[in-house]
């Protein structure tokens, strides 16, 4: 046996070695010539070398985001790329919760957003994130869109310079930025399905300026497609603007992913330019490419080019050269950054007898009213939340800080209310006259096929968490559909909707009544409907479920007037001011849906006239994202602040403002209409066949306010201050401009007022002449100076002929047209202060 034994080993020594070695082999992570492992070598070569030792399955399983296990990459050594959200502050961690993208361009000062990028870059780090989602820079076109709280502005120009400077500040602490959402996601109206219909022109002009800025200006390392279709082509699978414009004529070296679960095909999205699906695990950037490549339909040219574009970011990040990546979160100097963003962002709107700031000498009552005044705006609902580890409240910062001998009365006076009575079964019936309705569950998110269960729900009341809704319906990205008869409960009026986690649209008659189509957290929207007895309606309700949560409700009530709680007004009528807290929340105003009005949502309205009834010195704190309706109730109270979503620190920054520690200093980065229909995007939006026409063209936000002559509640860059500052001696350093020049606008700005405080000098250019039509004015500069009571400052901003030219579509070039032109500067787009004018003495291309 010993013998045996003997001769086995032997024969395993002579024979095994090459087996044994080469397994060694496969789980050595060096090889022995591997320049890519090389620090000093230049990162092409070293995406070259790497790129040689991967195999075509290799190459393909860098095309997803993917944190599982992947032996020929793990072979070698190559590391996952950690992908995370991240706008307003790193998301899923505890971490600085930063004021709302909103409230970043509200600020007007860059500088300090690059510091922003900078403290987000230092947090990424220190949870070993290699990637952040974000910047978002959507255009505001739509006032009631869900996610402009996340994004920057109405205007092109200050949504590029905001964008610049946050990349350009989280890039330099070795964390890659992913500008988003490539591109005309700029309202959550169906956007997984939506055609964008827009021309050429306008694209040019006021939606890929920021994105062009962060590509050619902040060297931005990745970019996120949108969900949308644009010109009739999902952006995945969009050629023209992923290939040709975006990686072709701008020079995109990084890598472009698609937004979760925004890839809709393998073929036509390898192709056309995106080379990174996510989630994982892919649906169609795994296998289905493998056979693809096989076949010959993608070339493995394609996957060697998206493998290179992931790589070389990788090699960028240094992530192959165990370089210490150490970051820290939550610092008390992160925390003492986001409250000087939202120190500098809060904007005061009005301020009638100068009632702001208060005089604590002159204040013994307090009445905080309202839903908002209790808990701080850490911003709207989706992927930009955070977790930080602490916030502060208006009411807590009030309590804490002023002295005992100050009363302080603390009401809510309305509700929030996000959901309503789930219709009843006993009023369902299905179409051959069961109680309940008929139900159809599919796999996939599209209705398509058959059924793969069949069934009678006695009632649309359902939450199933994670789970699956039946058996063999999986417990992701599956749909239903219900069908059959809503008994009226009697005459009257009653308001009608749908509770969804995910998309649903409700039909009645035959006609779309309720569309709460999106990827959104659990949203109810709702229309009015006039019962009468004994009516008996066809209803119909189909859902689809995308991931995570699944929850679905057929929801009801009759028609009432939000109640107002009596005692918020009577502790208004007693005070010496009240301050009324009101504004949205993320169940409001959030990814996945837009609101349904600009109105605030409950009684808050009626609340705040109530209150002004009774208390002449009444301030309304506004917490949104978006413009809201103030024309009920503005002119009732004597001061209002805008403070869009401030963050953690929001109670504290707000108590520094009214009680004049703080001087407010922000300006509106939007134009607040005074009613709903009045914004440019009324006629257009919504569509009811899936297709979403631009049709205001350029005219976007103030652009569109000017050249109609509607005038606006508070035009865009508005903002007053505890101060008052002058504009002077407006100077030119040429009269006539030339291709390639530069010219110098130069003026005084000083603070003619008893109180330091901080203005921002805007510069706007006017082309009076044009051979297209063109908007009344464009903001081409912007300088944000502080000055003490009685200093003067200088300003220099610069204009160059780039900034003179429109998109000729025909030429498919710039074009700046020989002739007058004006530069306009002030205080705000309506407030122009000083003018000067210039020729430039030929046409330029550019």
């Amino acid at each position: 046996m010993r013998l045996t034994r003997a001769l086995l080993l032997a024969v395993a020594f002579v024979f095994l070695p090459s087996v044994f070695f080469s397994g060694c082999a496969k789980r050595s992570t060096v090889p022995p010539d591997a320049v890519y492992r090389d620090p000093a070598a230049p990162i092409e070569k070293r995406v070259d070398d790497l790129l040689s030792r991967l195999t075509l399955r290799d190459k393909i399983d860098l095309l997803s985001y993917n944190k599982g296990h992947r032996p020929g990459l793990d072979r070698l050594g190559v590391p996952l790329l950690d992908l995370n959200d991240g706008p307003l502050g790193i998301g899923g961690h505890p971490a600085t919760c930063f004021p709302s993208g909103v409230s970043f361009a509200a600020t007007w000062n860059p500088e300090l957003i690059r510091q922003v990028g900078e403290a987000i870059g230092e947090e990424a780090k220190a949870y070993g994130i290699d990637v952040v989602l974000g910047p978002c820079v959507g255009i505001h076109r739509l006032p009631i869109a869900g996610r402009n709280f996340e994004s920057y502005s109405e205007d092109p120009y200050l949504s590029a310079v905001m964008a610049t400077a946050w990349i350009t500040g989280l890039q330099s602490k070795g964390v890659a930025a992913c500008v988003k959402h490539y591109i005309c996601n700029d309202q959550e109206f169906e956007r997984n399905l939506v055609n964008v219909v827009v021309d050429e022109r306008t694209l040019r002009e006021i939606y890929m300026p920021p994105f062009k800025a962060a590509v050619k200006q902040a060297g931005v390392l990745a970019v996120m497609s949108a969900y949308n279709r644009v010109n009739g082509h999902y952006m995945a699978e969009n050629r023209q603007l992923l290939t040709d414009v975006l990686k072709g004529e701008w020079g995109f070296e990084g890598f472009v992913v698609s937004d979760y679960g925004g890839t809709y095909s393998t073929v036509p999205s390898a192709l056309a330019g995106l080379d990174m699906e996510m989630p994982s695990p892919p649906v169609y950037f795994g296998d289905s490419l493998l056979v693809a490549v096989k076949k010959g339909l993608v070339p493995e040219s394609v996957v060697n080019d998206k493998a290179r574009r992931i790589l070389r970011v990788m090699f960028k990040l240094g992530l192959f050269d165990k370089q210490p990546r150490e970051g820290a979160a939550d610092t008390p100097e992160h925390r003492a950054l986001a409250r000087k963003v939202a120190e500098q962002s809060i904007v005061l709107l009005k301020n009638e007898g100068n009632l702001l700031p208060l005089d604590p000498r002159r204040i013994h009552k307090i009445a905080v009213l309202g839903p908002k005044a209790a808990q701080a705006s850490l911003g709207g609902g989706g992927s930009s939340e955070t977790q930080p580890t602490y916030s502060v409240s208006l009411l807590e910062a009030l309590r804490k800080r002023l002295p005992a001998s100050v009363q302080i009365s603390y009401c809510k006076g309305v509700e929030f209310r996000y959901e309503m009575p789930v219709v009843p079964g006993r009023y369902l019936r299905t179409p051959d006259g069961q109680p309940g309705l008929q139900a159809e569950y599919y796999r996939g998110m599209f209705l398509h096929g058959q059924p793969v269960v069949t069934r009678v729900d006695t009632a649309l009341n359902f939450d199933w968490g994670k789970g699956s809704p039946a058996p063999g319906v999986p417990a992701d990205r599956f749909s239903a559909r219900w069908r059959g008869k809503l008994v009226a409960p009697g005459t009257g009026l009653y308001r009608l909707g749908i509770f969804s986690n995910d998309g649903s649209k409700l039909y009645v008659n035959g006609k779309l009544f309720v569309n709460n189509w999106g990827n959104h957290h659990g949203l109810l929207k709702s229309r009015v409907i006039r019962f009468r007895q004994g009516d008996t309606l066809d209803i119909q309700v189909t859902y689809y479920e995308l991931g995570n949560k699944a929850t679905v409700k057929l929801e009801w009530e009759p028609l009432h007037e939000e109640p107002i709680d009596p005692r918020a007004v009577e502790l208004a009528r007693d005070a010496d001011v009240a301050l009324v807290c009101v504004g949205l929340t993320k169940e409001h105003e959030a990814e996945g849906w837009d609101r349904e009005s600009m109105d605030l949502p409950g009684g808050q309205a009626r609340l705040i006239s109530e209150v002004a009834s009774v208390n002449p010195r009444t301030v309304v704190i506004l917490t949104a994202g978006s413009p809201v309706t103030m024309v009920p109730w503005v002119d009732q109270v004597a001061a209002v602040l805008d403070a869009f979503y401030p963050g953690q620190e929001e109670g504290n920054v707000l108590y520094d403002i009214l009680f004049g520690r703080v001087n407010p200093s922000g300006k509106l980065p939007d134009t607040f209409p005074r009613r709903y229909s009045d914004n440019p995007t009324r006629p257009y939006y919504p569509s009811d066949n899936d297709e979403l026409v631009y049709g205001e063209g350029i005219f976007v936000g103030y652009r569109h306010y000017e050249a109609r002559g509607i005038e606006p509640l508070f035009p865009f860059g508005f903002g007053l201050s505890y101060t008052s500052f002058a504009y002077r001696n407006l100077r030119l350093s040429k009269a006539n401009l030339a291709a390639g020049d530069t010219l110098w606008a130069t003026f005084e700005v000083s603070n003619t007022g008893r109180k330091a405080g901080d203005e921002i000098a805007q510069l706007y250019v006017r082309d009076p002449v044009a051979s297209v039509p063109r908007e009344p004015k464009a903001l081409k500069g912007f300088r944000r100076v502080h000055l003490e009571p009685g200093e003067t400052r200088t300003v220099r901003l610069p204009v160059t002929v780039a900034d003179l030219a429109f998109y000729d579509p025909g030429k498919h070039r710039w074009i700046a047209e020989a002739g007058k032109f004006e530069i306009l500067v002030g205080a705000s787009s309506s407030d122009i202060r000083l003018r000067a004018a210039f020729r430039l003495r030929e046409s330029v291309e550019l």
